[in-house]
């Protein structure tokens, strides 16, 4: 470790002097063969600077500042100003080049998972959901032995990170799978407009990007009438609907209980 002897005792001896603290003790050793030397034009200031350990380089930093306190100390010099200095320190210090490195930090989730549950869900027209193509969901009305083929939603409850849902606020976010595939719906944009389909997935995790919002939607529960609806978030104001006509596919509306249904009842925790 360097020992920096303080500004009083450097200033007792002359810089013009041919020795130097060394960098392991206090005692005076010999200065080193200079390598160049600096001079600011206009300004009465002559430096000499030498290449060596990176050590020195507080002993010269304190070497400056002492040159500098005594020449500001002497009455007939003229006004020292800021940009003197720093034109100074320019041709001094080689400029220091600063790399830009561009990365991704990975912060709070935006949507945090918490648990699923399995629900039976029945449009308020009492059609049951059908999966009738691995990817086509309809709506359909069903008795007897054709009851079975109806599905189940299994649905995974989430935590936003801001206030903008949860419970209190009526607007729980959830992803809708078929419960006994790995199949959750998700609203897309397709040519001018938004769309519902089915995407072969697995989000029972923690949602960290935008991107995977398209498989969230806001449980809108309304107590009173014991119905829900689902919006979805990446299309505010677009519902998931089943048409007012059987064996149609299920999609999405943002003219929800007009020409279509928006509306649902879920049971069978």
């Amino acid at each position: 470790m360097a020992f920096v002897p303080d500004l009083d005792t450097l200033e007792s001896s002359s810089l013009n002097e041919e020795t130097f603290y060394g960098p392991d003790c206090l005692c005076l050793q010999k200065k080193h063969q200079l390598d160049s030397e600096v001079t600011s034009p206009g300004v009465d200031i002559q430096l000499m600077v030498t290449n060596g350990h990176p050590v020195r380089t507080f002993r010269r930093a304190a070497i400056l500042v002492v040159a500098m306190t005594k020449l500001l100390k002497r009455p007939a010099h003229k006004d020292f100003a800021d940009s003197d200095l720093g034109d100074f320190l320019d041709d001094l210090f080689e400029p220091v080049s600063f790399q830009q490195i561009e990365g991704s930090y990975a912060g709070a989730p935006v949507y945090r998972y918490t648990r699923s549950q399995s629900f039976d869900i029945l449009d308020i027209d009492q059609k049951c959901f059908v999966l009738e193509s691995p990817t086509q969901l309809v709506a359909l009305h069903l008795q007897g032995p054709s009851a079975g083929r109806k599905v189940k939603l299994n649905i995974a409850l989430y935590r936003p990170r801001s206030s903008q849902g949860g419970p209190g606020t009526g607007r729980m976010p959830v992803a809708l799978g078929i419960k006994g595939y790995q199949l959750y719906m998700s609203c897309v944009m397709s040519g001018s407009k938004p769309v519902l389909q089915l995407e072969e997935a697995d989000i029972r995790r923690d949602i960290e990007s935008m991107e995977l919002t398209r498989f969230i939607f806001y449980r809108l529960d309304s107590p009173v009438q014991g119905t829900t609806r689902f919006e979805s978030v990446a299309f505010p104001g677009w519902f998931i609907c089943t048409s007012l006509q059987p064996r149609q596919p299920v999609g999405i509306t943002n003219q929800p209980d007009q020409v279509n249904i928006a509306t649902y009842a879920l049971s069978g925790r």
